[in-house]
């Protein structure tokens, strides 16, 4: 089975209608090219055209007009990010078009239809709608967070949620050929598809097949369209039964009237003035007994009336609500209302047809598996939460909300606790679920005050106003005040909002904070440093994998222990962390570490260069040790281009003894030089060397004066710059 998303342009949301546009039909996602479309106003109804399951509301919903605004943004971005496109003028068409094509829509919303995709998972379509809403947010803040810093480098594939699998990044997705940039999303016409038709000649009626043959000629007075069983309400002679697209009889026109017949498969018949319902066959479902019937929840059930009282059956004749009413029954959102006349009230059903009470319609809103509650109304000040069998379960709440997937699917709150509702009870939320629940990914599914409530109530502590507002910021936010600080060095305040980030999941400000705390003077906490980058490492952040193997290394909030020091180097190597390869090349360099191993040194220090952070005197080192010259000049000239000394130095060093290159003195004294004022006293002692011993420099008082501040620097002078040379005089 294809199973398919449909996005379409529309005025009334749950209502089909004719101006409505089928915008893309697309299997198994909603295409991020077009998620900027759904940027604000989401919420969740049934769809204009899939919606069986009453109650299981799954339609996303949100503003067109911004929508539209802010797609264009996205593509205008794109456009200014040219290294991004492979093809220009391909993507300025594809805009072109879509733009075009969006200026056309009137629509007030876009609508979102997931309801094949849906299927696919046992939970119910509630619930993945829920999720959904909360996927396109995130994405969208992804989006918004790159087109509001002008870097393309923020669409990071990784990070952007539910987008296909056949790409790795979104350069990869943009310039798929296929996709044409977005615009291949969009559905194109396509030519109709040839119908029956239904002609009149002489004021009569008859049909006609596909190809245009006649397939019955004009005889009926009346002809009505087929309906979903592919049967026709036809009369003849004031008779009424039904053809079937033959142009047959399927049921003799014995009937003094006939309806359509119902997505349940029965119609409403009636005779000598009774109504009743009959199947496909012809064959009567019900007695005709009724004074009148009329379809809801798309013939599932109808209103019936007998005399002058109204009752419901369902499309098989059984009675669902007693013949006791003087209105007819309206279905609401998973639950029924009649009209009392003379009062504002209304008697209230669930969706089992059972009997809550009277209370005013816009007091009743649906939780979840037949779950009711009644928002306070006139003369009553409390919630009340109604189980499916129609008994009260609790009432006198502060507040009832849904709750996001997980144990129960309601919150009710009262004073200052937090209880979670469930088919079975209502208990004690917990509160560490309370409190992830006010985090970023479900900013959509609570108010303001509701998030403070469940944070207050999942710290278990008195907050400020200030604190609470700088916890609910969106971690993004709190990072960035995080990021701002601690450039001005205010690291207090930087430890304040990381924590706030960390404590929401958010793994750059957990690695950040341990950061401060394993390194920044007077704010130093070993135990704090070491909890945090675990915590960031065990989620899988490779620079915290690298922050807590160098906790293992020096002992910081742990026992030493070298053997998981280079376990998490490795896993932050393998996750492509160029410090990480540096932090293992350095370690099996040490000759006093018992893995010293100078191969494998060589190997980390080179995948850290590739990774774009080489240490360019090591691997010119370790080179030089291989005797491999050419390579140990190589790497020992970028870092002396670099401003690196000790590079300098040994840059120096091979161009003074002609290693990987011609001897070249001059050369040699002027890194050497170079060396000396980038701080490495050392160069002193060679200076004075080629000052004692090269022709054609030697020099005893350049000699003396390199002397001289090697000693200043208090270097030990080798014996053979200290042997006096034949003609010296001490005086």
């Amino acid at each position: 089975m294809s199973h398919r998303t449909y996005l379409y342009n529309i005025n009334t949301p749950s209502v089909a209608e004719n101006a409505d546009t089928m915008m893309m039909e697309w299997g198994y996602e909603m295409p991020l090219m077009l998620q900027p479309l759904l940027i604000e106003g989401g919420f969740i109804s049934g769809n204009n055209y899939n919606n069986f399951i009453a109650g299981s509301n799954s339609g996303l919903y949100y503003d067109a007009k911004p929508g539209v605004e802010n797609l264009k943004r996205f593509y205008n971005f794109l456009e200014n990010q040219p290294e991004l496109i492979e093809n220009i003028e391909k993507f300025k068409a594809a805009r072109d078009k879509l733009f075009s094509y969006l200026d056309e829509l009137d629509g007030r919303y876009f609508h979102l239809d997931m309801w094949d995709v849906l299927n696919m998972e046992d939970r119910s379509h509630a619930k993945q709608a829920k999720d959904w809403l909360a996927t396109i947010a995130h994405n969208n803040q992804v989006i918004t967070m790159a087109m509001d810093a002008e870097d393309a480098s923020l669409l990071n594939y990784k990070v952007l949620k539910d987008v296909t699998s056949a790409f790795n990044t979104f350069s990869k997705l943009l310039n798929y050929e296929d996709y044409d940039y977005g615009w291949t999303c969009i559905s194109q016409p396509d030519e109709e598809e040839p119908t029956f038709e239904i002609f009149e000649e002489n004021e009569l009626w008859g049909l006609k097949g596909k190809d245009g043959a006649v397939l019955l000629n004009p005889y009926y007075d009346e002809f009505f369209n087929f309906g979903p069983q592919d049967l026709a309400v036809v009369s003849k002679t004031g008779k009424y039964g039904y053809l079937n697209i033959t142009g047959n009889v399927a049921i003799p026109l014995t009937w003094d009237d006939a309806f359509d017949f119902e997505e349940s498969g029965v119609a409403v018949v009636i005779l000598q003035g009774k109504t009743g319902l009959i199947n496909t066959k012809g064959s009567l479902v019900t007695e005709l007994i009724y004074d009148d019937l009329k379809s809801i929840e798309y013939g599932e059930y109808f209103n019936a009336k007998i005399g002058e009282r109204w009752g419901m059956i369902n499309a098989s004749g059984k009675i669902c609500i007693a013949f006791e009413h003087e209105n007819e029954i309206q279905a609401g959102y998973a639950f029924y209302h009649i009209a009392v006349s003379g009062q504002k009230n209304q008697k209230i059903f669930n969706e089992f047809f059972k009997y809550l009470g009277e209370f005013p319609i816009s007091a009743i809103e649906n939780l979840e598996d037949g779950f009711l509650f009644i928002k306070p109304f006139k003369g009553v000040k409390g919630y009340s939460i109604y189980k499916k069998d129609g008994m009260l379960l609790d009432n006198g709440f502060d507040l009832v909300v849904r709750k996001p997937a997980g144990e129960g699917f309601a919150y009710a709150f009262k004073e200052d606790k937090i209880y979670t509702v469930s088919e079975t009870n209502i208990s004690l939320s917990d509160k560490a679920i309370t409190l992830e629940h006010t985090g970023d990914d479900y900013a959509y599914h609570f108010d303001y005050k509701t998030r403070k409530k469940l944070l207050t109530y999942g710290k278990g502590q008195i907050m400020t106003d200030q604190q609470i507002d700088d916890q609910l910021s969106h971690v993004y936010t709190t990072f960035e005040l995080a990021e701002q600080a601690f450039m001005k060095e205010d690291y207090a305040t930087a430890i304040y909002f990381y924590t706030i980030g960390s404590e929401k999941g958010h793994l750059p400000s957990m690695n950040n904070l341990a950061h401060i705390y394993y390194i920044n003077k007077g704010f130093e906490d070993e135990d704090k440093a070491y909890f945090w980058y675990r915590k960031g490492a065990l989620t899988g952040n490779k620079d915290s994998m690298n922050g807590l193997g160098m906790c293992y290394k020096y002992g910081i909030g742990c026992q030493v222990d070298l053997e998981k020091t280079l376990y998490w180097l490795h896993k932050a190597a393998e996750a492509q962390l160029a410090l990480a390869n540096n932090n293992l090349g350095d370690i099996y360099a040490d000759e006093g570490f018992l893995h010293f191993n100078l191969d494998k040194a060589l190997e980390h220090f080179l995948a850290a260069a590739n990774l774009g952070e080489p240490k360019y005197n090591w691997l010119g080192y370790l080179y030089d040790l291989k005797e491999e010259y050419e390579k140990a000049l190589e790497y020992y000239q970028s870092g002396a281009n670099k401003g690196h000394e000790i590079a300098t130095y040994n840059l120096a060093v091979l161009h003074s003894h002609g290693l990987g290159t011609d001897k070249n003195i001059e050369v040699a004294i002027a890194y050497f030089k170079l060396a000396v004022t980038r701080g490495y006293e050392p160069a002193h002692i060679e200076l004075a060397r080629i000052h004692r011993n090269e022709e054609g420099f030697k020099d005893e008082n350049k000699v003396e004066t390199h002397l001289k501040e090697a000693r200043a620097a208090e270097l030990e002078i080798p014996e053979d710059l200290l042997t006096k040379k034949k003609g010296w005089f001490d005086f």
